[in-house]
Formats: C-alpha cells, structure tokens, sequence
C-alpha cells in the first residue's frame, strides 16, 4: 500500500456514482476494518447500499450527493482515547481506498446519526462517518466551491510546528504531510514540536497537540495529523493522547 501517494492524491469527495463498490476492494476494506478493530478496541463497520443518513436535507444541507456507502466510525461512549483512534484508523482506510480509486469525505455533523445503518453494543456510539464510493463523473456546484475554498485556505508549514533547533528533512516531511491531511472539523487545530537533546545522550522526540478547543472533535484531528506525521517522517511509532 502506497500511503504517501494516497497523501498527495486524495481530496475529498462529497459527489459520488451510483456504481456499487466492487467486490474485491469492499474484500480489501473489510479486511483492513477487522485488522483495525482488533488493534484499537474500536468497532468500525462499513454500510453498503444505504444512504438513509444522508437523505436528510436538513442533516445534510444538501452537501453530498449520491452517498450510498459510509464507514461507521464507531467506539465506546467516552472511552479513552476513542476519538484519537478513530482519527488514525479512520485515516489509514481512507488513505487505502483512495488507492483502491474510491473518493472518501469526513463527516462530523452534516448527517442523520440517528438513520446510520449500523449495529452498536452497549455504550458504544457513532462518533463520525466516513463517506466513500467511486466519485461521480461531474462534481456537484458546492463540491466544486468548496474544494476551491479549501485550497486556497491551505495552511503553510510553519503554522503546524514549533522549534527551538533545526529541524531534519525527515520532520518537514512529516509535517508537509500533516499539511495535506483532512480535517473533521476543517480547522486543522494541530501542532507539532520537535526537540532534541542528543547532547544529553537522548534521541530526538515529536510531540503533537490540539491548539484549540471548540466542537468536540480535535481528538480526532489529532489521530488523523499524527498518521499524516508518522507516514511522511517514514518511521516513529506514536503514544495515544496529546
């Protein structure tokens, strides 16, 4: 799997075709979703054929089109660091079904969570949604605004990291990574700092953490920076939290 291609190609897609999901890559990303499940605790489900969630104007406000299929990010209520992994996990099957030729968009609020097509244990609930499908041949007017918006809201580098030293070609490219990474709420509220204190025999270190706190859903932006990090830096293995 080629993660850092996915990183430079993906967009996100809010227009999508009718054309059902081939039976191969929903294979792939099933198996993908169980692996994940097994390592975060987390119960991710993929909803095929089914927009109920999005039919909904006053849910949607007409943002997408065409949504028949969706990952249900899916873990337990107030659970430990729920939110983080849905955002790293989540990200990894973006990143794969954008390899797969499938569009994907984050969804935090503009759906029916209530008309999901998904079953929860006890105490679990669905903190988010992921759409996905192969993307219609033309894009919808507001796909089309605000995906202009948004690039040219592009955030330059220095605002995702500080630093008291020079930092290696191997953290820029982490953090140009985090520069192309998707947003729950679309603010990008993530900072990273690079120290190193090798004259004191320590190996250098990263750390990330939300600068802002507002809707809720910064833990999952900060699972989602974090895997855009670690892919770009080619190594590092994170601790959960901020």
């Amino acid at each position: 799997m080629n993660y850092k291609h996915a990183i430079s190609v993906r967009h996100a897609c809010r227009s999508y075709s009718p054309e059902k999901i081939a039976d191969s890559v929903v294979e792939k990303l099933q198996s993908s979703i169980a692996d994940y499940n097994l390592m975060s605790g987390l119960n991710i489900q993929l909803v095929l054929n089914n927009g109920d969630a999005f039919n909904t104007l006053s849910k949607s406000y007409g943002m997408f089109t065409g949504v028949n299929n969706y990952i249900a990010m899916i873990g337990k209520a107030n659970g430990i660091h729920e939110k983080e992994k849905i955002g790293y996990y989540g990200e990894k099957l973006v990143l794969e079904a954008t390899e797969y030729g499938l569009g994907t968009c984050w969804v935090a609020g503009t759906y029916d969570k209530e008309a999901c097509a998904c079953q929860l244990a006890p105490r679990e609930e669905v903190y988010c949604v992921i759409t996905i499908g192969y993307p219609a041949e033309k894009k919808g007017f507001k796909d089309k605004l605000i995906t202009g918006v948004m690039h040219m809201k592009k955030k330059p580098l220095d605002y995702f990291y500080d630093s008291t030293h020079d930092v290696p070609g191997w953290f820029i490219e982490g953090i140009k990574a985090v520069q192309s990474a998707p947003s729950a709420i679309n603010k990008q509220p993530i900072k990273f700092i690079y120290t190193d204190d090798s004259s004191q025999n320590a190996i250098p270190s990263v750390r990330a953490w939300i600068t802002s706190n507002s809707g809720g859903f910064e833990q999952i932006d900060l699972g989602i920076a974090k895997l855009h990090f670690e892919i770009g830096a080619s190594d590092g293995e994170w601790e959960w939290d901020d």
